[in-house]
């Protein structure tokens, strides 16, 4: 009874923020999200840090990732609950329990929107690694209570003019960077869209002659990716693939699609890709649907670029599609 009048009372206040994603998710999958459950994910990875990794990733489920480089274990936009935000309820249970965390450096936030910035699992994480450094764009912090860990806030560069390079950090020997993103700060409908509040960006992060690139939310920019793609030597990146209406374009204003997230592994010349950004939550139909396009556009393509530009090597060695609670290990020591 609790829980239905969290979510009717939640609903309600959302429904008068226009613009809100969850208003409009939300209101049609309420009584999913009151007396359904997510699909579970079997034999979950309970050991997902290994002593012999170079660099691997799991993806947890939408656009959460657990990064292993050496030493290091690097947790980007962590969402673990079922329902989101109070009224959206996973299509997927999330494919890692924390529990089976055994260390964390660092928390990286892309942006403050319901489905990257969890404030139930930033409160778990931070119960569990009160010595972990959260990541955030400035603008961010002004929807997170107080926490143990060290926030670090980092200044973005989301523009032409700005130099796509925003301010770095560098933590015991790691270096992470704000680079460019497309997309809105804020949380709400109202601050996102019509106030503008500004507070998203995407990362760059660098340790031991490895280097992981992570988009948050964004969309494709004819000029961003290539110049970062000159700046960087990018082993791994995690670009989002939705949510679209019609994948086979670049995408929105606020969201790449599947071609243009293919354009953006051309421009930054990367040597692997795992799409992130659908699965979990159903925006306008079925979730799954831009992974299938990316897949299908990658199989046809093959080995000739989307963009024009040289490619390493043909999309079906590149591009590495994760179940939820997947891991890829790239690099052994």
């Amino acid at each position: 009874m609790k829980r239905q009048l969290a979510v009717i009372l939640i609903t309600i206040l959302t429904v008068t923020i226009n613009g809100c994603w969850p208003v409009r998710v939300g209101m049609k999958s309420i009584g999913e999200s009151i007396f359904g459950e997510p699909e579970k994910v079997k034999n979950k990875i309970k050991d997902p840090i290994k002593e012999n990794v170079r660099l691997s990733a799991l993806w947890v489920g939408h656009s959460t990732v657990l990064l292993q480089i050496e030493d290091k274990v690097i947790l980007v936009d962590p969402v673990f609950e079922d329902v989101i935000s109070g009224v959206v309820l996973r299509k997927v249970e999330a494919g890692l329990d924390m529990k089976n965390i055994p260390k964390l450096d660092i928390v990286a936030v892309s942006h403050a929107h319901m489905d990257h910035m969890s404030l139930g699992s930033l409160k778990d994480l931070d119960e569990r690694f009160p010595k972990a450094k959260l990541v955030i764009p400035f603008g961010s912090e002004e929807y997170l209570p107080s926490y143990d860990m060290d926030m670090i806030r980092l200044k973005t560069a989301n523009s032409k003019e700005l130099g796509y390079i925003g301010e770095s950090r560098e933590i015991d020997g790691l270096k992470i960077t704000a680079v460019f993103a497309q997309h809105q700060g804020g949380r709400y409908g109202m601050d996102s869209y019509t106030w503008k509040v500004p507070g998203c960006t995407g990362y760059i992060i660098e340790y031991k002659g490895i280097t992981v690139f992570y988009a948050g939310d964004t969309t494709y920019d004819e000029f961003a990716y290539k110049y970062l793609g000159t700046q960087y030597k990018i082993d791994l990146a995690l670009i989002p693939v939705g949510p679209c209406r019609d994948c086979e374009t670049d995408g929105s204003y606020y969201h790449v699609a599947s071609l243009g997230a293919l354009k953006v592994f051309d421009e930054l010349k990367a040597d692997y890709m795992i799409p992130v950004h659908y699965g979990a939550l159903e925006y306008f139909a079925d979730p799954n649907i831009p992974v299938y396009v990316l897949k299908d556009l990658a199989e046809r393509y093959g080995s000739s670029s989307a963009t024009g530009l040289a490619i390493s090597k043909p999309y079906s060695e590149g591009l590495k599609i994760l179940n939820e609670g997947e891991q890829y290990i790239f690099q052994y020591k």
